[in-house]
């Protein structure tokens, strides 16, 4: 690496004007130590010294040097062995700016002038001197007065210079990262000899003087059209791109979309508004409220109910009478052969378990988890990690004091040097593997990365007095610090305040890189983490980490089964107490068998898919069984509700008769909605996320076994309980009401108050439909993401790491730019490609890289190969390209500089491309470079490039192009991140190029979650109106039956807002299954609303009491309570998922659908239902009620 003082040692001096010439010094007058470098002596002003006329030699090698301007000087300040080290050391600054010319002229200018130029007086002021090894006297300060105007314009030509290798600016080397003129100047004038700067002090003075004439000479912007920088290095240089375009909508400053929302709102308000009117001054009468509260009292129907009427004559529904026929006989098969069918599904259970056991499989890797191993971003991965090797396993650290300065003092530095050391040395795994056998080297003889401030020191803790003052400099000029390994340590690396006093900062931090990917990383890994775990911190600070394996296993840590099987035992007591008769007696053991059922439906398909190699997952194993609880137990209580409906309506019927009419009575109803919710399910497993895919094909399997072992399992063991605790007697009293026996009353206080409730329908429709429609207004703010925080344990040590780096992590992830299929070796193509040169074609992808820099989220220079690689062959750069004379082979460093020569001439390389090597010499060179160290060669490809470029004898087959983002602080930060690198790689289409981070993967789902979310639920809702209006046999009601399931949708989206639910895969799925569930709640009561008994009213009105008071109940204790018992036990589970994505989201689930389908959606279908049939199930039982006498 070369290091900034180097770049001008004692050059300058400029020309002035029509100013007396007079030397400030002249020649070398020797060392100030033994290996330091000849120093110039000081002219004494009280002897004056005129500049010597120049010797041809002399004058020949400063043009060559300095440019033809200084053909027609006569006299100048400097020797020819001044003048030859002034070439050597700007040689090694051109290595640094050559692709900016501007910087090039002006710095060679500067330092040219500041060592010849025959005005050297007017502007040089030595002030100091010392004495030299060989007894002379030398320099040892001095004041370099220049004028302001010049010193801003030569630091501004040159601020924006772009060093590939680092994947920085030239700046941080020339000008130790200088932010301003001042600071550049100041960075090349103090004295730092030792440490790489200048051996003497130069003071650069900017005040007007008298006796001193600022230097002022010709300066030249980096877009000069003579001197005119690359795009790269001056952003004035740059093409124009086209503008984004806007990602939202706005109108006078609000979102269109709120706008749509509101005038909608007004819209249907003022529809709502003129038919109310209408229908009032069309019949002054208003619904009397008894009518609703008894529905036989009064006109069948009155005018409003009549409004949209089907009059046509209504008969059985065929398709209804076909399921109900259809599941007769296997209603028969359980009722009187309930052995055999229970035999028969233990020894199906025990086989699925069976199967289970060993074939059943837990996909643990997060990579695997969230994308298709068919994606297009997945197998990039894998192209990368192929060709350029996987990306560093990163172990980082965080040492935090929360309330001041996390290194106040030196027992602080001394305690983490010590802990550094025990990590990076003595930390040994149960292989005997230390950090140095499996860490990330640069070269294969570099030392170990070690990110950290104490590298600074390489490792061997600063003396107390001066350790504060030392890491301030290191940490504002890290060129003059460099660890062993070579590479600067930019501040934003390693702490958390980027201001001048890094010493304020409230953390560092320390990441370690191990470059190694078997089992023996995992297992040192291990002991990292113990080790840290059980670390001694000092008082007042904290440290949190992270491990390439710690996220896996972490992940792998909930213990929220418990909280699953804790789901089920309340369940197991609501069931057995929520079942019992009116009469109050309970039904255990009907209770328990229904929760064994649904557990059963679980093994089931866990068992059948792992045959087909479709792999578990965490949130599998433990919300599926969950999920399948809250959706199998309403069925139980559906069928067992409706047999003693049944049975209190149809008392002759033996019991295994009234089971019989119960299964085919109810059955069409539980199949319209499995239908609906595994169709919903079937869609979600349409998403490319593996780990989504599979818990929707979990959750289909597991549903649809849970249907036939009710419809089985069940109902033989219903019917085994009736034959054992069958009561005649007791049927009896129910049936008439007789004897003294406590009764439940069909319509109860409750119940009344029910039904007058629904009575206010205007007010109901409005305050539905006005919270349907702000919840519309509050879509928009729906954020996308899921939060690494929520997907572990909420006692996990990472908690604290992912909070550190949202908080304290001032440097951005890295993003690799991927090159394929594109010949190098041709000119053209590498122009497509180029950024540093005059023939670069406008949209090279190095020029739009560098201008998306200025827009998006990447925002580090990016380091462009083929730039460095045709830099290095520049004939100005001497320590670079050089071969042995009148050879092809490689010159090193030990055969001297009198045996080399570069591999191009001057005049045969030029910026403008011409004579760069094509085809095979384009190969041929290339071999060169990228063995090449960057030791005297800044640009040799050796440590920056040798893992970024795949090739072979002929070809450069694919290469990286490195760059870095922003910091990324949220969510909305990676998104945007990922968002950016697509559109970028876009925009240089036809160029076979990808972007990879190791990040990315885990973002593909939103570039397209939004558009999938509104096809898969648009989807699901097209699903189930074929569905409902296949089986109900009414258009309208299915229609009715939409509309209340997307305003449950669209209030739930708003509840996600509030209680700060993001989108994503696992949102995006409990979406599709709460289409599903919304369904649940309403589609019962839809069908109890259409199938009616022909003894009953056919209005409206009386269809919706009707349906409320046999079906309402069975909704409310069956699906809405026992959902809501279920859901309020995840309020304790550990993981922030569970908490956040299934106990709040199913919540806001329950209450919201709930209320739609008990109050909304009953006062919709008394406005609007549609057409009805009747039941001929129900028509036979209540035909055999009336011919038979009770028991």
């Amino acid at each position: 690496m070369i290091l900034p003082w180097l770049l001008w040692m004692f050059n300058g001096g400029l020309i002035i004007g029509a100013t007396a010439q007079q030397c400030a010094m002249y020649g070398n007058c020797g060392k100030k130590t033994p290996l330091g470098v000849e120093l110039p002596c000081p002219v004494d002003r009280t002897s004056p010294l005129q500049p010597p006329g120049i010797t041809n030699d002399l004058r020949d090698l400063l043009v060559l040097t300095c440019g033809e301007e200084w053909k027609e000087i006569e006299n100048v300040c400097c020797s020819i062995e001044q003048v030859k080290a002034l070439q050597n050391n700007l040689k090694r600054a051109h290595a640094l700016i050559e692709s900016c010319p501007a910087c090039v002229k002006n710095f060679n200018n500067m330092f040219c002038h500041f060592t010849c130029s025959p005005q050297q007086a007017s502007f040089l002021d030595v002030i100091d001197t010392e004495v030299s090894q060989e007894n002379k006297r030398i320099v040892k300060e001095l004041n370099f007065y220049m004028d302001e105007d010049w010193a801003s314009e030569f630091f501004n030509s040159c601020k924006n210079i772009k060093f590939s290798a680092t994947n920085g600016y030239a700046m941080d080397l020339i000008g130790g990262g200088a932010r301003n003129y001042s600071e550049f100047l100041q960075f090349l004038g103090d004295e730092k000899a030792l440490l790489g700067g200048s051996p003497f002090q130069i003071n650069y003075k900017y005040a007007q003087t008298k006796k001193f004439q600022p230097f002022n000479n010709s300066v030249y912007g980096c877009d000069d059209p003579i001197y005119k920088c690359a795009c790269s290095d001056c952003q004035e240089s740059c093409p124009v791109l086209k503008p984004l375009k806007q990602e939202h909508c706005f109108r006078n400053g609000f979102p269109c979309f709120s706008i749509d929302v509101l005038i909608t709102y007004v819209i249907i308000a003022v529809t709502l508004l003129i038919w109310f009117i209408v229908k009032k001054w069309k019949s002054n009468d208003i619904q009397n409220t008894d009518q609703l509260l008894n529905p036989s009292a009064g006109q069948d129907s009155s005018p409003e109910d009549m409004l949209f009427q089907d009059r046509k004559k209504t008969k059985l529904y065929k398709p209804n009478s076909l399921i109900s026929k259809a599941v007769e006989s296997v209603a028969n098969i359980a009722v009187y052969h309930p052995y055999i069918v229970l035999c028969l599904t233990s020894i199906i259970i025990l086989s699925f378990g069976v199967l289970l056991f060993f074939f059943g499989s837990l996909e643990q890797d997060p990579v695997n988890l969230w994308v298709s191993k068919s994606s297009p971003k997945y197998k990039e991965k894998q192209y990368f990690d192929e060709h350029f090797g996987p990306f560093y396993r990163v172990e980082q650290i965080f040492v935090v004091n929360d309330t001041g300065p996390v290194l106040s003092n030196y027992s602080t530095l001394e305690w983490w040097f010590e802990v550094e050391k025990q990590m990076t040395e003595s930390l040994t795994s149960s292989e005997g593997l230390t950090y140095q056998d499996l860490c990330f080297r640069p070269t294969p003889d570099s030392t170990c990365v070690v990110e950290s401030f104490t590298q600074y020191f390489k490792g061997e803790i600063p003396k107390k007095s001066f350790w504060e003052s030392q890491i301030k400099m290191c940490a504002n000029t890290p060129v003059t610090c460099l660890p062993t390994f070579q590479q600067p340590l930019k501040k934003n690396l390693l702490f958390s305040d980027l201001s001048d006093d890094v010493l304020q900062s409230n953390a560092f931090i320390v990441t370690l890189l191990v470059n190694n990917f078997t089992e023996s990383a995992n297992l040192w890994e291990e002991q990292l983490e113990e080790f840290l775990l059980g670390l001694d911190i000092p008082e007042g600070l904290r440290i949190s980490f992270n491990t390439e394996m710690s996220l896996k296993k972490e992940l792998n840590n909930n213990g929220d089964a418990i909280i699953v099987c804790c789901s089920y035992l309340v369940m197991f007591l609501y069931a057995s107490w929520a079942l019992k008769r009116r009469a109050g007696r309970t039904r255990i053991l009907l209770g328990f068998s229904g929760i064994l059922i649904v557990a059963s439906s679980v093994i089931c398909a866990a068992g059948l898919l792992s045959v087909f190699g479709v792999k578990s997952t965490l949130i599998i194993a433990e919300v599926i069984p969950f999920l399948i609880l809250a959706i199998g137990i309403d069925n139980i209580f559906l069928l067992t509700h409706e047999y003693d409906r049944v049975t209190e309506i149809s008392g002759p019927l033996s019991p295994k008769e009234r089971l019989i009419k119960s299964v085919m009575h109810i059955f069409p109803s539980i199949l319209l909605s499995f239908i609906c919710q595994a169709g919903c399910f079937l869609l979600a497993s349409f998403v490319s996320m593996p780990a989504v895919r599979n818990f929707a094909l979990y959750s289909a399997t597991a549903v649809l076994f849970n249907v036939i072992l009710q419809s089985t399992a069940y109902v033989s063991i219903l019917e085994l309980y009736e034959r054992k605790y069958y009561d005649p007697v007791f049927v009896k009293i129910i049936i008439t009401g007789q004897d003294n026996i406590e009764i439940e009353p069909a319509h109860s206080k409750a119940t009344q108050y029910y039904f007058k409730l629904l009575s206010y329908r205007k007010s109901i429709m409005c305050s539905f439909i006005t919270v349907a429609l702000i919840s519309i207004l509050v879509l928009p703010k729906i954020q996308f993401g899921l939060d690494q925080r929520q997907a572990v344990p909420q006692t996990s040590y990472l908690i604290d790491y992912f909070k550190d780096v949202y908080e304290y992590l001032k440097v951005g992830p890295p993003v690799y730019f991927v090159l394929r299929n594109l010949d190098l070796t041709k000119r053209s193509n590498q122009q497509r490609i180029c950024g540093k040169f005059t023939s670069c074609i406008e949209n090279s992808m190095g020029n739009i890289l560098e201008q998306e820099r200025t827009r998006s989220t990447i925002t580090e220079p990016v380091a462009n190969w083929l730039d460095d690689y045709l830099l290095y062959l520049s004939p100005g750069l001497g320590q670079c390209c050089k071969v042995q004379k009148g050879t092809d082979d490689l010159c090193t460093p030990e055969l001297g500089g009198e045996n080399c020569e570069t591999c191009f001439k001057h005049g045969e390389w030029d910026y403008d491309m011409d004579g760069f090597p094509e085809n095979e010499e384009f190969m041929k060179y290339f071999n060169m470079w990228i063995k090449t160290p960057s030791d005297p060669c800044p640009l040799g490809g050796l440590a920056p490039y040798s893992s970024a470029i795949y090739y072979n004898n002929s070809n450069v087959i694919s290469s990286v192009f490195r760059s870095a983002h922003k910091p990324l602080t949220s969510q909305d930060d990676l998104i945007s991140a990922y968002n950016d690198a697509i559109r970028i790689t876009d925009s240089l289409k036809p160029l076979d190029l990808f972007a990879y981070s190791p990040f990315y993967i885990f973002f593909v789902q939103y570039r397209t979650l939004l558009s999938l979310t509104v096809k898969l639920l648009t989807a699901a809702l097209v699903l189930i109106f074929v569905a409902a209006s296949t089986l109900l046999g009414s258009i309208r009601t299915a229609c009715l039956l939409i509309v209340t399931v997307c305003m449950i949708i669209v209030d739930i989206g708003a509840l996600m807002v509030a209680f700060q639910i993001s989108l994503n895969a696992v949102s995006l799925v409990n979406l599709v299954i709460c289409v599903g569930l919304a369904v649940e709640f309403c589609i019962h009561i839809a069908r109890a609303f259409t199938m009616i008994s022909s003894s009953g009213k056919t209005d409206r009105q009386a269809r919706m009491h009707d349906a409320m008071s046999t079906i309402g109940a069975s909704v409310f204790k069956g699906i809405a309570m026992t959902k809501l018992i279920g859901v309020c036990v995840l309020a304790f589970a550990h993981s922030k998922i569970f908490h956040v994505y299934y106990f709040r989201m199913w919540l806001s689930l329950i209450i919201v659908a709930s209320l739609h389908a008990l109050v909304f959606f009953p006062v919709l279908i008394s406005l609007l239902g549609g057409t009805y049939y009747f039941d001929d199930i129900v028509e036979h039982a209540y035909v055999d009620n009336e011919e038979t006498t009770p028991i």
